[in-house]
């Protein structure tokens, strides 16, 4: 997709350095900044992520962000689409300029243009916010890198795959749809990055599940299916009639863009 620009450079936060590189997390909760400003919001948040190892520094507005970015030095910036004081897209693109984490945005009905060019400016992925806990803590850890991230792309690999009407940023953590991100969670971009990586031959459920799962398929399991059939509703496909998944009954599934017209 194509970078949208501004017209004047925007300074990095005070006291952090242009380009830093962030330094390997120590161990401990996963660190995130939250930009809320509902007071509500970010209750419920603090308390419900605190029982997934997540601990939330809270701040009411994007200017607040900017200067905790370099002074809190979280493991991930979590944001909703209209921050308070400072643009959305101005928020990414100031805080990507500092450092590389993880930037998520959570997003409602509405927010497709916004969320479309904070991907443009950096952002790591969006969310469907009203926030669901178990997926929104799977994002957070599976956008950081090393082990407790993403399934890891192959040496050599692309870091953007393009078949057909799909594009998936297998660095930033997003996939795109006829150029609409798409929020999906780990286990489901894992598939899909497997899925886009050997387009247009079948895999075996056996495959699948070693790569994405990294252990053995156990005898009885849908656990696929029910993630293929998840993946299928937010691309806009279906079993009867498959635009890009298609099921080789007995075998597997077979990722096939050539006929998504």
């Amino acid at each position: 997709m194509p970078a949208l620009t501004s017209s004047a450079p925007v300074p990095p936060p005070s006291g952090v350095p242009e380009a830093e590189v962030r330094v390997k997390r120590s161990e401990g909760p996963l660190r995130v900044l939250l930009v809320e400003p509902e007071s509500e919001q970010s209750h419920q948040l603090v308390l419900s992520l605190s029982g997934h190892d997540v601990d939330i520094t809270v701040c009411v507005d994007g200017a607040e962000a900017l200067l905790r970015v370099g002074m809190a030095r979280p493991d991930a910036l979590l944001t909703n689409s209209a921050p308070p004081e400072v643009e959305l897209e101005t928020l990414v693109r100031v805080t990507r300029r500092a450092t590389d984490i993880p930037i998520l945005i959570g997003v409602g009905p509405g927010d497709s243009q916004r969320a479309m060019r904070a991907l443009a400016a950096g952002a790591t992925a969006c969310v469907n916010r009203p926030y669901r806990i178990p997926e929104l803590s799977a994002l957070l850890r599976g956008s950081l890198p090393g082990p407790e991230g993403a399934p890891t792309v192959e040496v050599g690999a692309s870091a953007a795959l393009r078949s057909g009407d799909l594009e998936l940023d297998a660095l930033g953590h997003r996939l795109f749809v006829d150029g609409h991100p798409v929020n999906l969670a780990l286990r489901e971009f894992g598939i899909m990055d497997f899925l886009l990586r050997h387009s247009g031959r079948v895999v075996s459920r056996e495959e699948l599940w070693t790569e994405v799962w990294r252990k053995p398929l156990p005898p009885v399991n849908n656990t696929i299916a029910v993630h293929i059939r998840r993946l299928r509703h937010k691309l806009g496909d279906s079993e009867s009639q498959p635009r890009f998944i298609h099921t080789v009954r007995g075998i597997g599934y077979r990722l096939d863009t050539a006929s998504g017209g």
